[in-house]
């Protein structure tokens, strides 16, 4: 009964965290009430207060005595972790943001249920916009620096410790020191056309594929720029080893 009962949590937890970073429960809206919740997921209230209570550890939610509990983030965040990560140089930040993609490629194609399926479908059928560079970012209309398609990936995982170190690498690349420095190495469209490669491979629980997919995606997703707007390579390649890369991927792709 006891493993019963984790599962049963963690589904939930899995359910309500979906929710939000899909965006059917948006940032500021309140999420169904306690009854709500036990009737849709079939679970008692103390699994759901459960639930909630990991989501508001994480920052995602806030409980607020008399009005209900409301979506506050997204995404996971920790102070603590965004603290620590402030003593790293952006390129350590960023090679330590690929690593993590990779791994979650890997395990997402092991792990992935039919509902992550759905939603990774629904996020990589939806336009990408030129705003989803920082570089192009205002307090208008702010970048999605991570993507809703790399945060539902790590979910899909289904490793919990991965997600918040990515979350916290995430938000330590927003600080404004950062943001300045870092842009797309692709356009919108091959961006997109990246997506669909690590979503299929993903779909077909090929984690050989899957990484491959998103080692060549990392390359040229956020990369540094000079004043010059002159682009640094994430990984410095001598032109012998690029050119193996490159024969490699047309045999792959003949």
């Amino acid at each position: 009964m006891q493993t019963q009962g984790t599962e049963r949590a963690r589904n939930t937890l899995n359910f309500l965290r979906r929710q939000i970073t899909t965006g059917a429960w948006p940032v500021g809206e309140r999420i169904p009430i306690e009854p709500e919740l036990t009737e849709l997921l079939s679970v008692g209230r103390s699994t759901i207060r459960e639930a909630v209570r990991s989501l508001a550890s994480m920052g995602m939610l806030e409980t607020l005595p008399g009005r209900g509990t409301f979506v506050r983030s997204s995404t996971p965040s920790s102070a603590l972790l965004t603290q620590f990560l402030g003593a790293y140089t952006l390129e350590e930040l960023l090679s330590y943001r690929r690593a993590l993609d990779i791994e979650a490629a890997q395990q997402a194609a092991l792990n992935r249920t039919p509902d992550d399926i759905e939603a990774l479908e629904a996020a990589v059928s939806t336009e990408l916009r030129r705003r989803h560079c920082t570089a192009f970012a205002s307090e208008e209309e702010p970048a999605d620096m991570a993507g809703r398609f790399h945060y539902l990936m790590f979910d899909a995982a289904q490793n919990r410790l991965l997600a918040s170190l990515y979350a916290g690498i995430t938000d330590r690349l927003e600080a404004p020191e950062h943001r300045e420095r870092l842009t797309h190495g692709s356009d919108a469209d091959a961006m997109q056309e990246e997506h669909l490669r690590i979503f299929d491979a993903i779909k077909r629980g090929d984690f050989i594929d899957a990484v491959h997919a998103m080692a060549d995606h990392v390359d040229h997703d956020l990369v540094v720029v000079t004043s010059e707007d002159e682009i640094i390579p994430p990984l410095r390649r001598s032109a012998s080893a690029q050119a193996r890369i490159d024969e490699a991927r047309q045999r792959k792709g003949s």
